[in-house]
């Protein structure tokens, strides 16, 4: 049967494959790609390419029926189960959130629990041309300050700006031993998708650190970190290098003295970027330390 949409303002700017991967994830991405290809896919009545870049307003005609946004619905359904969110920030525009430990940022089943699903339930969250989503990760165990992109611009935006670098982001970690006053750790990270692991490699992607320790005790050391670059396990794997693992990292060291690796994500700077609105416009979003982190700080 198919059906037609006009795109909307928090769709604009997207490419047409991704929005169609978006509104229909249980279409396989080889179904999605031969209908651009023949043409079942029309923008303004015309056939498109994949990476064509869509305008509010245009129309879009595609050969499925009703989107299924993911966990949108059944995250209103059932929002009553999940626990209130710990606010940093919130306006219209984007959801800084205190993530705690043990959260998964994106749901790993349908309509499991996560950080996004309890926005899209906190949210009641009903609208299928767009829904709330984070523009960077932590893993399970890390816990901290997070961002949710609350329209289309301020995904597209907030994005852009991480990938230039331009929204600093410091983390706060308890590390095994006595590390340096502070430091640069310069050495690039090769992912090994099976063991969910990195590794210093030479054939990996550059990444950039820098920390400096600001307390301690015997056998510990308190250190503040700067991840200039977000590569996966970046923290826990540099320092883990340099011979300092985080407490609680068994797999990156001996673990011991936690339950998890103790890593939080301390704060966001935003640059003073014009795009940006006002409220947050060249300020810097703290979240309060978790129980398990607080003696050490």
């Amino acid at each position: 049967m198919g059906k037609g949409f006009h795109i909307t303002k928090d769709q604009a700017g997207r490419r047409v494959d991704r929005l169609l991967r978006a509104l229909w994830p249980q279409v396989p991405l080889g179904a999605v790609m031969k209908a651009l290809r023949t043409g079942e896919v029309r923008l303004d009545a015309k056939k498109t390419k994949p990476d064509a870049r869509l305008t509010e307003g245009q129309y879009l005609q595609v050969p499925w029926d009703d989107e299924q946004p993911a966990g949108a619905a059944a995250a209103a359904e059932n929002s009553a189960k999940f626990p209130p969110l710990a606010t940093v920030y919130r306006d219209d525009y984007v959801w800084i959130v205190n993530k705690p430990a043990g959260l998964l940022t994106q749901p790993d089943e349908k309509s499991g629990d996560s950080l996004i699903t309890r926005v899209l339930a906190e949210l009641d969250w009903t609208r299928t041309d767009f829904h709330p989503s984070t523009v960077q990760r932590l893993d399970r165990n890390t816990s901290g300050v997070l961002l949710a992109a609350l329209t289309g611009e301020a995904q597209r935006h907030l994005s852009e700006l991480i990938r230039e670098r331009r929204i600093r982001k410091i983390y706060r970690a308890v590390a095994e031993g006595e590390t340096p006053d502070s430091g640069e750790i310069d050495l690039p990270l090769l992912k090994d998708q099976q063991s969910n692991m990195v590794k210093v490699d030479k054939a990996g992607q550059r990444a950039l650190s820098r920390y400096k320790r600001i307390g301690g005790g015997e056998g510990w050391s308190a250190v503040e970190i700067e991840l200039v670059t977000g590569r996966p396990h970046q923290a826990r794997a540099h320092l883990a290098a340099i011979g300092h693992p985080l407490f609680g990292d068994f797999k990156y060291g001996q673990g011991g003295g936690a339950k998890r690796p103790l890593l939080h994500a301390y704060s966001v700077t935003f640059p003073d970027d014009a795009e940006l609105p006002a409220d947050i416009r060249g300020r810097t979003f703290m979240a309060p330390l978790p129980e398990d982190m607080k003696k050490y700080f």
